[in-house]
């Protein structure tokens, strides 16, 4: 059974929206037995909720402050294998939220934001750490994912362009385009997205290859080999692009299930970390929401799909890291 973790956040967001008074502005008077910075933080405690913690802090000469509050929550990292001991680790999120105050006489003068504006601001960050480690993730096990048949069938109008562009250079867009029959302008959102890329050069009428192109001799561009690098190559340089502007949301869609497993291995520093399936789909719940009423067969059968990629390894009903992967993304990830 898993260890049925709560929402990573639940304990923080509800210090936050606990009923109680919000001042708008707090003092906080000078002490010569603690540092300013300790004084304020422990006032921040008392409004937002013991998780929360000063991530930045300046004072100017004239007494100016600019204060970048965090908040820590516990998260359980638990081996799920019989007889582990329990293992909680608290995730810090810094910069949710930024505060000013000034020196006024011998006290000083905080600005206080709403904890409806520090709760978002929580929201916020969390999602954004969420998305670094998709990308840690894709950047990771780019050359996998791209070998993928679902991902390569997405990726056929790029992976087109790209060997036209390199067997008729410089290629006609009008003939690249036609030959593609899309009516939407989607040829010309790959082909803009490439150019970004660094793959292709458009002057409005014609493609040329670039370097990260030119580099495959002709008579590689139609084998399979060819395809599985140069695709491994624009996943690598361009997941953000493909996945957020031209929509192929099917790059996001590994790195999810296999950030169920390798949020608390990254957290816990253990490629060694075991699974099971139940704490895995409750770190999907927490990172992306969506997945609460994935069937236990469906999640079983993407835990395989990375087994078999070699993101992931199995052990009996466990699932632990592929070493590889694991240093990889530990490399990439600030989690």
């Amino acid at each position: 059974m898993g260890r049925g973790n709560r929402s990573t956040a639940d304990i923080s967001i509800q210090h936050m929206s606990q009923s109680r008074l919000e001042p708008e502005v707090v003092h906080i008077p000078r002490s010569e037995e603690y540092p300013l910075e300790n004084l304020i933080e422990r006032k921040l405690k008392q409004i937002y909720g013991s998780g929360t913690y000063i991530s930045d802090y300046y004072e100017t000469e004239e007494g100016n402050l600019s204060i970048k509050i965090g908040n820590s929550f516990p998260k359980d990292v638990t081996d799920c294998r019989p007889g582990e001991e329990p293992v909680i680790k608290f995730i810090d999120i810094d910069g949710i939220a930024e505060l000013t105050g000034e020196q006024v006489d011998s006290r000083y003068k905080i600005q206080i934001k709403s904890r409806e504006e520090v709760s978002e601001g929580l929201t916020r960050e969390k999602r954004k750490l969420r998305e670094d480690l998709g990308d840690a993730m894709a950047r990771a096990t780019y050359d996998k994912i791209a070998q993928t048949p679902a991902v390569e069938n997405q990726l056929n109008p790029i992976k087109q362009i790209l060997r036209w562009t390199r067997l008729y250079h410089p290629a006609s867009f009008e003939d690249v385009r036609d030959a593609q029959d899309k009516d939407d302008g989607k040829t010309l959102q790959y082909v803009q997205t490439l150019e970004t890329l660094g793959f292709i050069r458009f002057d409005g009428k014609k493609l040329y290859a670039e370097d990260p192109l030119n580099k495959y001799d002709l008579d590689d561009i139609s084998t399979k080999k060819f395809n599985e690098k140069i695709l491994g190559e624009v996943v690598e340089r361009g997941y953000k692009q493909l996945s957020e502007q031209l929509g192929l949301n099917i790059l996001r869609h590994l790195p999810k299930f296999a950030n169920g497993y390798y949020f608390d291995a990254i957290e816990r520093n253990d490629p060694d970390l075991h699974l099971d399936l139940d704490s895995i789909r409750s770190n999907i719940v927490d990172l992306y929401g969506y997945q609460s009423g994935l069937h236990d067969w469906v999640l079983r059968d993407k835990m395989d799909e990375l087994v078999s990629l070699k993101i992931l390894d199995d052990e009996e009903d466990y699932y632990h890291a592929n070493e590889k992967t694991f240093y990889k993304v530990a490399e990439r990830t600030a989690v």
